[in-house]
């Protein structure tokens, strides 16, 4: 049997087809590869500038926050710079103040200096007079004892001898020993000393004692100037008086003007305002007649009608040793004084 051989050129086709399809087959799996690696791409970019934009927008948050702190820091800067400059002006205002505050003490104290020196001018205390207790030195009480006729009035009612109504009623209890040794009769003592000893040379006084009446210290010629055995007498006198009764001040005032009519300057030593006189209402005299006592506002109006009797032209000084329960007193001798032309004394416990 023959066979026919085949054309070279139909096999050659046939391979070039199969080559071609191959190829054409692995260009389309390459083009839809590359396609779809292509199509995955933007959603990587994606997140990638999204990651960025993060990243960026934190970074923006940092700067924004390091820019805050710094304008805080140079908030804070400018602050305590204007607090530097208040407290320099502070410490300016201070400084001024003090230099100011220095020139008043200096001007203080040449005042000061210029009043030690018109005291070193006022008469020392007698030596005849000794003064017990505190008394010894010169306090400045603003008391100046002066006047060419002196009268000096000692308060020896009951209650010069305590502090308050509950101790005077005990004490009116002791024996007349016992009250002369009481701490206040004491005091009031030391109280005459210290104006007696002040009395100068030059001088004429006299001393009346007075509770319910009045009674004189010391037995002298009132136109005779003041000398040491007039002065012993009068302390040796008020050393026996035993301190007792109410508080008559019209009485001692009567004495002292009977005992020396021509007295220019009075020294009153007392407790509080009288109890005893003439002058009250009929009000005030019915219930001191009922009641054996009288009440603050009475004791008011005895003072006012004393010092409505009380000689013209003469200078009243007051020393106040002040009694519990009278809150009128200080004020109504102060007051009292003043019109006088005197001065008023209320001193401390320890004085003289």
């Amino acid at each position: 049997m023959k066979f026919r051989r085949r054309s070279g050129n139909d096999n050659n086709m046939a391979l070039l087809d199969a080559l071609a399809c191959g190829l054409g087959a692995v260009l389309l799996i390459l083009i839809l590869v590359k396609f779809k690696a292509f199509t995955a791409d933007p959603t990587e970019e994606k997140n990638k500038l999204e990651a960025e934009l993060a990243a960026s927008a934190d970074a923006i948050s940092q700067l924004q926050k390091s820019i805050d702190e710094v304008n805080e820091k140079i908030g804070l800067i400018s602050a305590t710079q204007q607090d530097t400059q208040d407290a320099e002006a502070n410490t300016q205002n201070r400084q001024d103040k003090l230099l100011q505050d220095i020139s008043t003490e200096i001007a203080v104290v040449a005042d000061l200096e210029n009043q030690l020196a018109a005291v070193a001018k006022i008469p020392t205390p007698s030596d005849t007079i000794s003064l017990p207790g505190k008394g010894n030195q010169n306090f400045i009480t603003g008391m100046k004892v002066e006047g060419k006729q002196i009268g000096i009035l000692i308060d020896k009612s009951a209650s010069m001898m305590g502090e308050n109504l509950i101790q005077v009623l005990s004490n009116l209890a002791l024996s007349e020993a016992d009250r002369v040794n009481t701490i206040k009769w004491r005091r009031t003592l030391r109280t005459a000393q210290w104006l007696i000893a002040r009395v100068p040379d030059t001088s004429r006084l006299s001393v009346v004692a007075f509770s319910e009446q009045g009674m004189r210290m010391g037995q002298r010629d009132i136109n005779s100037p003041l000398v040491g055995d007039s002065m012993r007498a009068i302390v040796r006198d008020l050393r026996q008086v035993v301190p007792d009764g109410g508080t008559n001040l019209q009485a001692g005032i009567a004495k002292l003007f009977e005992v020396n009519s021509r007295v220019t300057d009075v020294y009153l030593v007392t407790d509080g305002l009288p109890t005893l006189g003439e002058g009250l209402s009929a009000g005030c005299k019915g219930f001191f007649t009922k009641n054996k006592s009288i009440s603050a506002k009475c004791r008011q109006q005895l003072l006012v009608e004393t010092a409505k009797r009380f000689p013209k032209g003469v200078s009243l000084n007051v020393i106040l040793l002040p009694i519990d329960g009278d809150p009128f007193a200080s004020y109504m001798y102060w007051d009292w004084a003043k019109a006088t032309r005197g001065t008023f004394l209320s001193p401390a416990p320890e004085w003289p």
